[in-house]
């Protein structure tokens, strides 16, 4: 991920598509943002301008690469148990975590990341769409669930948030992606879908990532392989 995600259409995508959320958001001068599960750190290109970030993640490795890009502090933890304040900071990011197997529990997971969000603070999440989508892709990622966009919306009005977009992404690509994702199941060997692209298709790949990010700056989306959220702590 660390050596491709600067560059390779997938990541250069889901960080348009996470701008056009984060665009219509309001944040003070000086924001302080958390990055739940923040992996290599590729996702801060579209935070750093925002404020002060702080990153977060169970895994040693992950925070090794993300501390070359000096672009966040970085500390381990995890969900449901982060060790911050109460309402410590002004933006939360959850991208592509609820998912995982070691989140054990969404629900508290959710009310973890409300507590340690400032009143009027802002939270922004994605994450893997639709359980029949479910394949080996997700078991190489360690996976362990899908989610319905209202389920996302129940579970993050459920931990006292005010949603004020609920919307599925990867939209465009959805009648390729759905049923590659069905065809992989046959193949029965967990691993992942990112791999480096010849460069016309990266390019084009990134284009068409370029639009849906301007409709997503409009519209909620009907379908994709991903849903996505904005909610609030009011």
């Amino acid at each position: 991920m660390f050596a491709v995600e600067d560059r390779h259409w997938w990541f250069s995508g889901k960080r348009r598509l996470v701008r056009a959320l984060l665009d219509g958001i309001h944040l003070p001068a000086d924001a302080r943002i958390l990055d739940v599960g923040c992996g290599t750190g590729g996702m801060h290109a579209c935070l750093r301008d925002l404020g002060r970030i702080v990153g977060v993640d169970a895994s040693d490795l992950a925070l090794s690469f993300a501390r070359r890009r000096g672009s966040a502090t970085l500390c381990r933890a995890m969900l449901p148990s982060l060790p911050f304040r109460d309402e410590s900071f002004d933006l939360v990011t959850v991208f592509d975590v609820l998912y995982h197997r070691r989140v054990e529990d969404v629900d508290r997971a959710a009310r973890e990341c409300f507590r340690v969000l400032r009143r009027g603070g802002a939270l922004v999440v994605t994450d893997s769409a639709l359980r029949w989508l479910t394949g080996p892709h997700d078991v190489a990622m360690h996976g362990r669930r899908r989610f319905g966009r209202a389920e996302l919306r129940r579970i993050l009005t459920g931990a006292g948030f005010s949603v004020r977009r609920a919307s599925y992404a990867n939209f465009l690509l959805f009648p390729v992606a759905a049923p590659w994702r069905l065809l992989q199941r046959r193949s029965g060997d967990a691993h992942s879908d990112v791999s480096p692209a010849p460069p016309a298709i990266n390019r084009v790949l990134r284009a068409i990532y370029g639009l849906e990010a301007a409709l997503l700056r409009r519209v909620d989306l009907p379908i994709g392989t991903s849903v996505v959220a904005v909610a609030r702590r009011d």
